[in-house]
C-alpha cells in the first residue's frame, strides 16, 4: 500500500499531463505564434501607413495645375477619344483635319514577339491617322505635337502628293498610359 499511493499519483500526474496540460500548452504555443504574426503584420501595417502619409503629404505639395499636367502627360487610363480630339484641335490651327483614324493595341502586337514575361508598368497603343496640308504646315503640326503634354512617339510617317504643294501625311504615333 505504501507503494500504491505514490505510483497512483505519478500515473495520475502523467495522465493529466498528456491528456490536458500538454495539448493545452501546444494550443497556447500556436496562439502565441499567431499573436506574434499578427503583431508583425500590425507593425508592418503601421509602417505602410506612415509611408502612405508621407507620400500623401508629398502629393499634396503639388499644385492642382501640375497634377492636371502630369495626368495629361501620363494618364492612368487609355483615353483615345481625348487624344484624337487633341490631335484634331492641333491640326485645325493649321487648316488640317485628322482623318482615317485607326487604333492598334500594342499589347497584342508585343505578345507576338515577346519571349519572357512583360514587366512594364505602362501600356501603349499605336494610333494611325492622316492629315492633308503643305509640308510647312505639317512641320509646324509636328512641332506642336512634340511640345504637347501628352507623351507620344512618332513611329512612322508616310506621305503622298495630291495637288501641287498639298500632301496626305499618314502618321503612326505610339501613346502610353500607366497600368492600374
Amino acid at each position: 500500500m505504501k507503494l500504491f499511493t505514490p505510483v497512483l499519483f505519478i500515473l495520475l500526474a502523467g495522465t493529466i499531463f498528456f491528456l490536458y496540460i500538454n495539448p493545452t500548452y501546444l494550443s497556447l504555443q500556436n496562439v502565441l505564434a499567431e499573436q506574434a504574426q499578427f503583431d508583425a503584420a500590425l507593425s508592418r501595417s503601421r509602417e505602410l501607413q506612415d509611408v502612405r502619409d508621407q507620400l500623401l503629404a508629398r502629393y499634396n505639395t503639388f499644385s492642382p495645375t501640375d497634377l492636371t499636367r502630369l495626368q495629361k502627360l501620363v494618364p492612368d487610363h487609355v483615353d483615345n477619344v481625348r487624344l484624337i480630339l487633341d490631335l484634331d484641335s492641333m491640326a485645325t490651327k493649321y487648316g488640317m483635319r485628322v482623318r482615317n483614324v485607326a487604333i492598334e493595341n500594342e499589347k497584342a502586337r508585343a505578345q507576338r514577339g515577346q519571349i519572357g514575361p512583360g514587366e512594364e508598368v505602362y501600356e501603349s497603343v499605336i494610333l494611325s491617322f492622316t492629315v492633308s496640308g503643305s509640308y510647312d504646315t505639317f512641320r509646324q503640326y509636328l512641332n506642336d505635337l512634340e511640345k504637347s503634354l501628352r507623351l507620344v512617339d512618332v513611329v512612322g510617317v508616310s506621305f503622298k502628293a495630291n495637288e501641287v504643294g498639298i500632301y496626305d501625311f499618314t502618321l503612326n504615333i505610339k501613346t502610353y498610359w500607366l497600368k492600374p
